[in-house]
Order: C-alpha cells, then structure tokens, then sequence
C-alpha cells in the first residue's frame, strides 16, 4: 500500500512540476492558454483520481488488518527496495517524456514570436594589405570589403552568400543552396560555390594562413576555386571517416577566362570533379587530414577540343595538446599539383583587345555615311593572334607551410612555393616567405609577412603588412586550417 500511495503521489508531483517548468513564451496564443487551461483540468482529475484510490486502498487493508490475526510485521527484502527505487526512477521519466512530448508543439510555435527570430546572420570582413616591392615599389591595397550571410530555410536547406567589393567592383562570390537532411548521409550543394577541390583553394583570400595565394593554386586553380553548379556529398556509414564528392561545373576557378558562364555549352565541355577525404585520430593531441582531388574537362574549346585533367593531393599535420585549450600547437600543411592538358605552340593565344573588338564593331556603321569618292579608306583591325598548333603539357607545383602556436596572440610559420610553368616556356618559379600571425582578437588579426621570390633570370624582395577585421557574424572567417 505505501507503495501504492507513494507512486499515485510520484505521478502527480511529476506532471505538476513539468508543466509548472514549461517556460512562459513572451506572447499571448490562445491555443496555448487553452491547451494549458485543458491539461490542469486534466490534471486535477487524475489528482481526484488518485485521492478516491488511496481512500479505497486504505479502506481494504483496514478490513484486511482486522480479520488478519497479529504478526509481527516482516522487513521487506533488500532486493523489493531497489526494485522500488527503479520502478519510481522509470516511472518518473516515463510520465516526464509523455508530458513533454505533448506539449512540444505549443513550445516551438511560442517560440517564433520575436522578429529576429527569422533574420538572417549577416557578418562584415574588412582586409587591406601594406606592401613594399623590390621591383614594384611600395602600395597600399583595399583588397577586399566582404558581406557574408547565411540562415537556414527550412528544415530542410539552408541558404548562404558572400558578397565581395574590391578595387575592381563588386562581386557575388558565393551564392548557394544546402540541404540538411537528406537520407543515407547525402548533402546536396547548387548554385555558386568554392567547389571541394583540394585544401587551401576553397578559402577566402583573408581565411588564408598566410598573405598572398600559392603560386601553384594561382597558375594551375587560376586563384579560388569558384564554380556555377552542383555538387553532391556522401558520408560513408564506416568507422573510419571517409567522404566523397561529386561535382558538375561550368568552369572552375574565379580567374579562368577561358570559359564563359553565361553562354550554353554541351555536357562534355563542363568540368566534373572528384574527391575522396579522410581523417586520422593518431592519439589525443595528433591528427592527419588526407584528400585526394581530380577535377576533368572532356573538351577544352580554346585547345582544339582537347581535354584537361588537374590533379592534387593534399595532407594536413595538427598537433594541439588538449591541456593549452588550442592555444599551443603545431599546422603542417602541404599539397601538390599536376596539371596536364594541351597547350598552343608558342605560348597563349593572344586575344583581341577590347579596343579592337569595338573598333571592329563600330566601323561600317560609322563610315557608312561617308560613302563616295570622299570616303576613308576601310579601317584596318589587326585580328587575334592565333597558335600554330597544340602539344600536351604536364606541370607540376607543389606548396607546404608550418605555421606553431606559441601563445594565444602569436603564431610564427613559414611557406615554401615551387611551381613550373603551364606551357613550359619559362623556368620554374620558387619562393621562401617567413610570416608572423598576431592575434589580437578573435575578430581582429595583423600579418607581417617577408617573400623572396625568385623567377627566370630575376629575384624579388616583398614585405607584407596585413589587417583583417571581422564585423557581426561570419559563416567560415578565422576557421581552423
């Protein structure tokens, strides 16, 4: 009986505390003044309920009492007292669950009350370069101005863009569509992107650990890996952390010229991409990122229909004591390319300047009205160069930094570059560039940075002074790399 009238007790204490813990949305919904005003009459109910069992409990085991002769009343076992203990355990989360399931829907509608709730997060980066040249002198370098914005859609996709203004004009760097919740560990992106080719080329000039972009992602990924498309991400359900992409795109790269995005082309001159990437837990403070990347193009246009293939294969090397709360550490990083593709004879083709080609668009129109013996002779338009023929080319480049932690504000590295060049007409470009990271915020950073670079048949000595603030929020700015 004390049993009894302890788990009827148990029951309504729990249900009156979990609706009294329900927090008061700052809004006034009368379906969820009805919907609490029906659940304490429900509650009240079974409190009677129980109350008129208690009394009918007690009645029977008063008759028991007094038919029953006198015995000395037996301590109950041990084992009845834990099996009781578990039995009010699993019967108070059980009554909790059933509460909180039920009024769950009334809680998520209370809580889109506030407009803000459907902003957007929006974030502002400023980065500006100081520099001085051997060759080139000193400048001062607005290099970018950056809008950032994401939000989620629904429960379903998720939404984000970059907006970039420079020195040249503004620019959507980014705009794109992500699913979340896709089956068997699928995630769809469309739209414009950064597409998933390598390590460093699908971060932002200012997200990069050091200054200036590789000469190899520069020549080779012609700078950020942007791209028009789509691209599909699966996660293998394995033990060992594996993903795989796919991707489909106009062009790849913010500075290749070679393709233009607004006019149609058939499927074999558009650019696929694949990548595999894994990570290796080598103990508590070590870890190793490994990927693989191709990016193919079945039909090059400007190349006589030749077809393209970049190649890359980069590792990352962390090693981050979990007793400096990230503060001390060590970043290896290094990737390489091969670019392999047809080349014209004698370098690029030189295209028509832009002069040229308005020349050549105006003329008949504006000499048409001078017609007769007065006229000018025709204006004569020298057309674009065009190469003598193709060859097949592979160029390889390769670049590798190591940047340490030493305190929260300061962290030292040191880049290596090597690249040849594409067509093969000039020796190869090596550069050695020591930088120092002061932090002086999470969302305030300087870079000193000094590059030896050295080219055919001439040598340059670069000095770097960078600044990169962040306003409000940012989706990828001062990630780990």
């Amino acid at each position: 009986m004390g049993y009894t009238l302890r788990r009827g007790r148990l029951v309504a204490a729990v249900v009156l505390a979990a609706v009294a813990a329900v927090p008061r949305a700052p809004r006034a919904q009368d379906d969820v003044r009805r919907e609490l005003e029906e659940m304490k009459k429900q509650l009240r109910a079974l409190q009677q309920q129980i109350e008129r069992q208690q009394a009918i409990i007690q009645r029977l085991t008063a008759g028991q009492q007094q038919a029953a002769p006198a015995a000395a009343p037996a301590s109950p076992p041990p084992a009845a007292t834990t099996a009781t203990a578990e039995d009010e355990e699993r019967l108070r989360r059980q009554v909790t669950e059933q509460v909180l399931r039920r009024i769950q829907p009334s809680l998520a509608a209370a809580n889109k009350t506030f407009p803000a709730q459907f902003n957007p997060a929006i974030g502002f980066v400023i980065d500006s370069v100081g520099s001085y040249s051997s060759k080139e002198r000193s400048n001062f370098e607005f290099r970018s101005g950056e809008i950032g914005i994401s939000a989620s859609v629904d429960p379903f996709a998720r939404g984000y863009a970059i907006i970039n203004g420079t020195q040249t004009g503004i620019d959507v760097e980014e705009a794109a569509i992500v699913t979340t919740s896709l089956p068997w560990n699928l995630t769809v992106k469309g739209g414009r992107f950064f597409a998933d080719f390598g390590r460093l080329s699908k971060f932002h000039d200012h997200d990069l650990p050091f200054v200036n972009r590789p000469i190899a992602l520069d020549r080779y990924v012609d700078g950020e890996s942007q791209a028009d498309g789509v691209e599909v991400n699966w996660l293998a359900p394995l033990r060992q952390y594996l993903t795989l992409t796919a991707g489909a795109y106009n062009k790849m790269g913010a500075d290749n010229t070679r393709v233009d995005n607004t006019v149609p082309r058939d499927f074999s001159k558009n650019t696929y991409l694949g990548r595999a990437a894994t990570f290796f837990n080598l103990s508590d403070a070590n870890s190793l990122d490994l990927g693989a990347s191709l990016a193919y193009t079945p039909k090059v246009e400007e190349d006589g229909g030749a077809h393209r293939a970049l190649s890359g294969l980069d590792l990352t090397y962390r090693y981050v004591p979990l007793s400096e709360a990230s503060y001390r550490g060590l970043v290896w990083g290094t990737e390489a390319l091969w670019n392999q593709e047809d080349r014209p004879l004698g370098g690029a083709a030189a295209p028509a300047s832009a002069a040229a080609s308005l020349a050549r668009t105006l003329a008949p129109g504006l000499l048409a009205p001078l017609a007769g013996p007065l006229a000018p002779a025709p204006l004569a338009v020298a057309p674009a160069s065009a190469p003598a023929g193709f060859r097949q080319h592979n160029a390889v480049g390769l670049y590798s930094y190591l940047e340490t932690r030493l305190t929260r504000r300061f962290s030292p590295g040191f880049l290596f570059e090597w690249a040849q060049d594409v067509d093969g007409l000039r020796g190869d470009t090596i550069a050695y560039s020591p930088y120092l990271t002061i932090w002086a915020s999470e969302f305030q950073r300087f870079r000193l940075q000094y590059t030896r670079l050295e080219e055919p048949g001439s040598h340059d000595n670069q000095f770097f002074l960078q600044w990169t603030v962040i306003l409000g929020s940012h989706v990828h700015t001062f990630r780990d790399r």
